[in-house]
């Protein structure tokens, strides 16, 4: 048996003396397909929904409570408010575990930790992430700029980018030979091809003065990708975010 450490927002479960027990059961994900059944045809009319589920991962921890904790109901509580999102909204956040070495869950707790000591200052404590069903690469959650020659997509899934402009007035952006335009941006521009909105701010959309061919958001597939800018712009930076499937 060996250990992990899980990190969410730059602490470590170790600060709680708590470690992962390794191997993890690491729950899968699987395409969301439904099945038809048809009168008089074997087998059942498929339908793709183009999506994988979301998973349930269980993690179990050894705790050997640290010596500034003075029983377990005070452990406890700082353990869950650790576990819990700063403006206690339910949302998916970067969940870190070790033994992954460069990539990390997009979740939140579904089921709060339950601790059942075995000693004074032994317990075992059992939880559950809800996850989204891909891994995202670490690297590729942080803005860099977007480079003049073609980027490769290094997984075989598409990823769903985040660009970043910041200038004025109309804009032209080519991914893969396919335009979308934004018009009359005023300072600062993001693309989020994840949600599907156009903002200034999270207060402030802008997807209105967007054209999308088909509605669409850019993607970037596997392989190779052309990405490129026409506008007044001062800055043109984006996150790629690489991600593989739970599988």
């Amino acid at each position: 048996m060996s250990y992990g450490r899980l990190i969410y927002h730059n602490k470590s479960s170790t600060y709680f003396g708590a470690r992962v027990v390794c191997p993890l059961v690491q729950a899968v994900t699987k395409r969301n397909v439904t099945l038809t059944p048809v009168v008089g045809v074997n087998g059942s009319y498929i339908n793709d929904n183009l999506n994988y589920t979301d998973i349930t991962q269980q993690l179990t921890f050894l705790v050997e409570r640290p010596t500034f904790y003075k029983d377990w109901f005070t452990w406890g509580m700082d353990f869950g408010d650790w576990l819990t999102n700063k403006d206690r909204v339910v949302k998916y956040e970067p969940f870190y575990f070790e033994p992954f070495r460069g990539w990390h869950w997009e979740a939140y707790v579904s089921e709060s930790p339950v601790v059942t000591p075995q000693k004074d200052n032994i317990a075992n404590v059992t939880m559950s992430l809800a996850c989204k069903p891909f891994l995202v690469n670490d690297e590729a959650i942080k803005y860099q700029s977007v480079p003049t020659m073609p980027i490769r997509n290094p997984t075989k899934y598409s990823s769903l980018p985040l660009f970043h402009i910041v200038g004025n007035g109309d804009f032209t952006l080519t991914v893969n030979n396919i335009q979308y335009q934004f018009k009359d941006t005023d300072d600062e521009l993001f693309i989020d091809s994840e949600k599907w909105i156009v903002y200034k701010s999270l207060t402030e959309r802008r997807t209105s003065r967007a054209i999308l061919p088909n509605h669409e958001y850019p993607v970037l597939v596997p392989g190779k990708n052309t990405i490129s800018l026409q506008g007044n712009y001062s800055k043109f930076e984006y996150q790629p975010r690489w991600r593989r499937a739970i599988v």
